[in-house]
């Protein structure tokens, strides 16, 4: 065995005891039954989601949700950024940075993540120390999603990259998630179902040894603002190429708009198995979270998070809304604008802080205006009574149709001719 390789070997070795002592990781840059690489994918991500028990992948509808389930990136209501710091044992940390950005009809975002496993100290193979090493992995995420009339459905790609020493390996995954919602309130909140596929893709090579990425699946269930939009309850199962199944559940409770208690429990046979909690905090459009994870005889570690949220809200749009949305877009493309201002003045009326409907109203109301002045242009002058000049009425549909309900509601004696000619008076009978 060569020099290098006997210094990658004993470094893979205490990158690996490093690895068991981190809470919620698999295995990692070793070989064996059940044991997989790029142990940053399995780095629980976001202090909220962590604190309701890492039962998220219903529950997602934050930045997060790049790490839990795409498909919650289009539940996002405004542009949201954020930054976790995780404190393990020794001198290892956990960082991530995200942004999402929602669309009308979806959205999308992306994220990075790095790992460090602090200095390792290198042995040569006779044992001589070489001085600390380094070791760190890293992920970047981008993932979209689109949002239907009760469901979405998202996916990331995700490139990852660790580096051992002097040897580093690439990898490259994918994720697929969706959630259904429930469309009947349960206690005045709403029931969502979600399912993800993650994790999907190439192995992760250190020389001649590979191992695979920890795919895994996992289905969830969460009640979401119930009791006037302050209970949050979720519950999750899973199972990993790593690991056996996993349970894992959940609760939020606000108090009033700013203050969040959470809680929940993980199940999955390791010593990442345990009681979660954590707090939030939110003022305005600033949010501070805390999560504390316990690990059993590992004792515990804590993430903190901080969160922006900014821009003009957007409202999730109802069944009801969005077959109203869809029609008046139909009526905009066939040029039926005077139908398609109707419906768009409708939802507004329905969701008033629905932005891009005023935007489409004012929208149709110009392409009105401007066809009915084509229709003018086409068919002659407007008319206008006492004027001489031989000025005639434009025949336009819309003031046909105004003309016959006016004359359909008058009595026959007062409903104008169609020739518009006044008739002479009739002789009075009889006189002096």
């Amino acid at each position: 065995m060569s020099e290098g390789s006997k210094l990658k070997q004993v470094l893979s070795t205490s990158v690996l005891a490093a690895a068991l002592l981190i809470p919620g990781t698999r295995l990692s840059w070793a070989s064996g039954a059940g044991t997989t690489g790029a142990d940053i994918l399995n780095m629980s991500v976001g202090a909220r989601a962590i604190g309701m028990g890492e039962a998220y992948v219903a529950q997602a509808d934050d930045v997060s949700s790049l790490y839990w389930n795409p498909a919650g990136l289009a539940l996002m209501q405004e542009r949201q950024a954020s930054f976790m710091y995780g404190q393990m044992i020794q001198n290892m940390s956990f960082q991530n940075g995200a942004i999402g950005i929602p669309l009308e009809n979806g959205a999308i975002g992306g994220s990075l993540s790095y790992q460090s496993y602090g200095d390792i100290q290198g042995f040569n193979q006779t044992g001589q120390s070489i001085g600390n090493q380094s070791a760190y992995s890293g992920v970047a995420t981008l993932g979209g999603a689109w949002l239907g009339n009760q469901w979405s459905a998202g996916f990331n790609l995700k490139g990852i990259q660790e580096k051992l020493s002097d040897e580093s390996a690439n990898g490259v995954a994918a994720d697929f998630g969706v959630n259904a919602i429930y469309p009947k309130p349960v206690l005045g909140g709403t029931m969502r179902f979600g399912a993800v596929v993650q994790n999907v893709g190439s192995s992760i090579k250190f020389e001649q040894q590979s191992d695979p990425l920890p795919t895994d699946w996992k289905i969830g269930l969460a009640a979401v603002q119930m009791m006037d939009k302050k209970l949050n309850l979720s519950m999750d199962y899973g199972q990993s190429r790593a690991f056996d199944s996993v349970i894992s559940g959940g609760a939020e409770y606000w108090i009033g708009s700013f203050l969040a208690l959470r809680t929940g429990y993980v199940s999955n046979h390791t010593e990442g198995s345990g009681i979660r909690a954590g707090i939030g905090l939110r003022i305005k459009g600033i949010s501070f979270d805390y999560a504390y994870a316990g690990q059993g005889e590992l004792g515990m570690s804590h993430r903190y998070e901080i969160s922006f949220r900014f821009g003009e809200p957007r409202p999730i749009l109802t069944a009801e809304e969005r077959k109203i949305l869809q029609q008046a877009k139909a009526a905009m493309r066939a040029e039926r604008y005077e139908q398609a201002t109707l419906l768009f003045d409708s939802l507004i009326e329905l969701e008033p802080h629905y932005k891009p409907a005023r935007r489409y109203i004012k929208l149709a109301m110009a392409k009105l205006e401007n066809q009915q002045s084509q229709m003018v242009a086409q068919q002659g002058k407007t008319y206008e009574p006492g004027v001489s000049g031989g000025q005639r009425k434009p025949d336009l549909p819309e003031n046909d149709d105004l003309e016959q309900l006016l004359n359909m509601s008058q009595p026959k004696a007062a409903q104008a001719p169609a020739n518009n000619k006044i008739p002479a008076p009739a002789a009075q009978e009889g006189g002096n």
